[in-house]
């Protein structure tokens, strides 16, 4: 952040370029900007104006919905709120890339699947799949880096001990994640 001096930002879908002129600060707002925690300045606001808009606070630009997508892709912690109320609308925002990805040509969802999800709303085990869905999710992400280590490293190593110890590490994340201990995993390696 530039409290004094020259800024230049030039937004990734607009031509024009924001400029921040020298001038003073009052006191006032020094001290209002050093009140602000870590925590909140690491995540980035996005206000969505009555127009449809939204606006990216950290960029001083308007964004598209695709330029949020490219955000969550890179793991860029932020939030959308209603530029008028302040509520949080992040995951209506969320949905909304969602359902743009599922229109095109290779959705991630089969029919089966989203006719599945729907019927776990209002139901009693709705917590537990959600828990499920989103330790899943979790472990697919942590595999898909490993796997990316994985191949970075493999000059010079054997393919099938690689494959054994990722298959080795595989099963047990899943059994962390499904709660068996090491007894209970022997125990069913005997049966």
């Amino acid at each position: 952040m530039v409290l004094w001096g020259h800024r230049f930002a030039t937004c990734p879908s607009q031509s024009h370029t924001n400029r921040i002129v020298y001038g003073t600060l009052s006191p006032l707002i020094l001290l209002s900007v050093a009140a602000v925690s870590d925590e909140e300045q690491a995540i980035r606001i996005i206000k969505k104006y009555p127009n449809r808009r939204l606006y990216d606070t950290e960029t001083s630009c308007y964004i598209t919905l695709t330029e949020v997508r490219e955000l969550v892709v890179n793991e860029v912690a932020f939030k959308v709120v209603e530029q008028k109320s302040s509520e949080d609308i992040t995951r209506s925002i969320l949905l909304q890339i969602i359902l743009e990805q599922e229109s095109e040509t290779n959705p991630l969802f089969s029919n089966d699947n989203l006719q599945r999800f729907i019927r776990y709303y209002g139901s009693a085990p709705q917590e537990g799949f959600s828990e499920f869905m989103g330790q899943s999710l979790q472990f697919f992400h942590d595999q898909q880096l490993e796997f990316g280590k994985t191949f970075e490293g493999l000059a010079g190593q054997n393919p099938m001990s690689m494959w054994t110890d990722m298959t080795r590490k595989n099963m047990d994340t899943w059994s962390q994640m499904m709660g068996l201990s090491g007894a209970d995993k022997q125990k069913g390696d005997s049966e």
